[in-house]
């Protein structure tokens, strides 16, 4: 009488190897997903810290504007195109602050006097069009922060007005390079960050190269308050799109990027397993060679 087709050895086999593959897969499948999820929390939190690093420096320029505002004979050397006082009084406090440019701007957007930290950006003759002159005796005193596109790069602006007796007379620009506060913000949440126009053109980077840009419709979900997304960009590295925010208001898409290990993961935890596996058979075929040799000798 023939064997029954389930009584089947090899068949019992290829059931064993299937079990065998499909367990090994899920194991790494497994591994890569909760590699994948912590990373997605390290980059959303990176994100967030970012924008709470970003807080600060708008901070530490707006003390420096202050400081500066308030100092008796600043107003005062502008109106009379004072350069010699504008820079006794000026460059001391610019000096003792964080802010590598400032610039003084009289009303028709003329620089009056600028001062440099060492490797900064040079001085430019006009400021002109700069929204603290208009806003001068607005609601917020002509006090705020921005995101500015000059010719010589992209760079954070936190600007007030100088005043004497409630008449403007000029302006105060604390300014600090975009890619600055991106290396320095970096260095803070220990991930590669990206500064993205509204319409999703990389303008600053703390990368080796520039991420290839956000689809326009994209980026502009996103300044609109839409949830943050993952990405690819180069090989590996994944990258979190969210809001880039200063003054309280949303001025470019922030990506946060960090190197993607979870396929290195499934694949080195498909491995082990396998090897577990293939180990674990070999001694469970040598113990049943074992007792099957002792029955046939007794």
């Amino acid at each position: 009488m023939t064997d029954r087709w389930y009584r089947n050895r090899w068949l019992h086999l290829a059931l064993g190897l299937a079990v065998a593959v499909l367990a090994v897969s899920w194991a790494g499948e497994r591994a890569r997903d909760g590699v994948l999820s912590n990373l997605d929390t390290r980059l959303r939190a990176a994100g967030a810290g970012a924008d709470a690093g970003l807080i600060d420096i708008e901070a530490e320029q707006l003390s420096t504007l202050r400081s500066i505002e308030f100092t008796a004979g600043v107003p005062e050397a502008l109106q009379n195109r004072n350069a010699d006082e504008l820079n006794r009084l000026v460059t001391p406090l610019q000096a003792n602050s964080l802010a590598p440019m400032v610039d003084i701007v009289e009303p028709d957007g003329s620089v009056a006097f600028a001062v440099r930290s060492k490797g900064a950006p040079r001085p430019v003759a006009s400021r002109a069009g700069m929204q603290a002159m208009r806003e001068a005796n607005g609601p917020r005193g002509g006090r705020f922060s921005e995101l500015v596109l000059f010719k010589s790069g992209p760079t954070f602006v936190t600007a007030g007005p100088l005043m004497i007796q409630n008449d403007p007379v000029g302006v105060v620009l604390v300014m600090t390079p975009l890619a600055d506060v991106l290396g320095r913000l970096s260095q803070e949440v220990r991930a590669t960050l990206t500064a993205y126009t509204p319409d999703g053109i990389p303008i600053a980077t703390t990368g080796v190269a520039n991420p290839p840009a956000v689809p326009h419709d994209d980026a502009r979900t996103l300044i609109g308050g839409g949830a943050v997304t993952m990405r690819y960009t180069h090989g590996s590295t994944r990258e979190a799109l969210g809001r880039l925010i200063i003054d309280h208001e949303p001025v470019a898409v922030l990506g946060v990027a960090l190197h993607d290990n979870s396929k290195v993961t499934r694949t080195a935890v498909i491995l082990y397993s396998a090897l577990g596996l293939i180990a674990t058979v070999i001694l469970l075929a040598t113990f049943w060679a074992r007792v099957q040799q002792s029955r046939d000798k007794t």
